[in-house]
Order: structure tokens, then sequence, then C-alpha cells
């Protein structure tokens, strides 16, 4: 990974952390002004009653934040706009809720490829087909991230399966070039759920090669009474190194001096039409 993403797991988790030599030589995100982002927002979450994640114990119901899967599904887009595959980028979130509305925000269609863990949870929620549970190399990854325990799932039509572990996270051991992770959780209780574990944050940081775009609500995170210090942490590393916006810092990739930071999922199509500027 790129030092501006070691330096956030170096600072929290690994203070020995060396970077490699060819890490240094990463070239810098195109369309975009930094290539560390987070951005904050104030957004409140939902919850869906259909789905429970095991990941979350004790909770019934599973989150969903409609204002961070609307901006995903245009970074994502952008992204594309300025040139990266598919294959290249991967969303994550802690919620199989908010799985379900990014699916649904890109259209349920071959935009997307879910691991076999995912599949099986919305398939035995009965919220997609088996015959839709599917992966595949040249699409958009989208998985959860959070520990839970694994069994050896068998019997759906599509041959879906997992082996049998103890603690696995939906999405650990791969990764890739872009990473955007949508945290979901936005309330004046400042619950943050399982999201207060180091490990889930760990593995949230340490998937990206070369950029790592998070959104979220910082208040929430920071103010939560289990794991708000931790996050507090990394938000000062991200401050002091101004990786923290309102938005997504855009920066044309034709025009490097025309700058933008798109707050709203309807500002793209203003501030940064067909992934470039109002520029000819």
């Amino acid at each position: 990974m790129r030092p501006e993403i070691s330096a956030l797991i170096r600072k929290l988790t690994y203070p020995d952390l060396v970077d490699a030599l060819s890490t240094k030589s990463h070239q810098d995100i195109r369309g975009l002004s930094d290539n560390v982002i987070f951005i904050d927002h104030d957004h409140a979450e939902d919850e869906d009653t259909r789905l429970a994640d095991r990941r979350d114990l004790g909770s019934k119901t599973s989150k969903w934040n409609n204002h961070e899967a609307r901006m995903v599904l245009r970074i994502v887009s952008y992204l594309m706009q300025n040139g990266y595959r598919s294959e290249r980028l991967v969303v994550l979130t802690p919620y199989l809720g908010q799985l379900y509305r990014l699916l649904g925000a890109f259209g349920f269609d071959n935009n997307f490829a879910l691991n076999d863990l995912d599949s099986f949870d919305l398939v035995k929620a009965g919220l997609m087909p088996a015959a839709d549970a599917r992966i595949a190399e040249n699409q958009v990854r989208l998985a959860t991230i959070g520990a839970l325990s694994l069994h050896c799932y068998r019997g759906l039509s599509t041959g879906v399966g997992a082996a049998s572990h103890s603690t696995l996270d939906n999405y650990q051991a791969e990764e890739r070039d872009i990473v955007i992770a949508t945290l979901t959780r936005s309330n004046p209780d400042h619950d943050i759920g399982f999201m207060s574990s180091p490990e889930r944050l760990n593995v949230l940081l340490s998937r990206a090669r070369n950029a790592l775009i998070m959104i979220g609500d910082l208040n929430t995170f920071t103010g939560s009474r289990e794991g708000g210090e931790l996050w507090t942490r990394l938000f000062k590393v991200l401050r002091t190194n101004g990786h923290i916006y309102e938005g997504l810092p855009v920066r044309c990739f034709r025009h490097p001096s025309r700058t933008a930071v798109v707050r709203d999922p309807k500002q793209f199509d203003l501030d940064c039409p067909d992934g470039g500027c109002r520029e000819p």
C-alpha cells in the first residue's frame, strides 16, 4: 500500500511497519485531489428489520444509510469515468443492510460481484435469488466487513460454499487498488455497534493499495463510548495530514486547476460531468 495509507496503520496498530521502496512511486489517483479521503457528513442512518447482522451480536436489525449509498454509486461511476476498471475497485461496508442498498443503487445487474458469505446472507433473508449469488473478477466487488463464526454453507443452487473456520471477516484476505468504504452509522446516540472493534478497523484500513476513500459521520464514531478513543486517534491522523473533507475532493484530469468538493450526489453532474469539469 502507498505510504499515506500505511501511515494510518502504523499509528494505530503496527508502529514498526516499514514501507517498501516500490510503494513510494505509486501514481496519484486520477480525478482526485488526494489519495486518502474521509468524507464527513451528518445524514442519519436507518435500519432494515428484514436483516440481522450476525456480526452485530444482540441486534435484530441491520443498518443502512441512503446518503452514503448514493454517494458511493456516484464515486464509483466517477472513478470509472476517469479510466479505472471495475476490477480495481472494492466497496466495503460493515452492514448487510447497507450492502443490500448498494446492490439496489447499482441496479442489481452485472456491475457488482458478491463474495459467498454475503450472497448466502441475502439469499437466506429472501432478498436475493440464489441464481444471482455470484462472483466475478471483472466486476466491482461489494463486501461486508465483520467477524463472525462460519459453518459450511451448502445446498444453494449456485453451489455457494464456505469452509468452516472459527472467526473470519467476510472480506479480509484480498487487496484492491482502490477501496471505498461506507461506514453507515450516523445517530445521536453515537452507537457504532461492532465497528468499535480494532480488528475490524484494521481490516478496513489495510485493504487498499493506492487509494482509500471513506464516508461516514465523524461525530458518531468519535463520540462512541466503545471504540470512540480508537476512532478519535484515526481522525487525528487524518486531520493532521489534511485527509478530512465535507465531500469528495475532485480534480479535473484535463484541467488540473479545476477542483471542487462534491458534497451531494446531484453535484457530480454540475461540477464534474462525465468525470471531468465544465470546461470543454
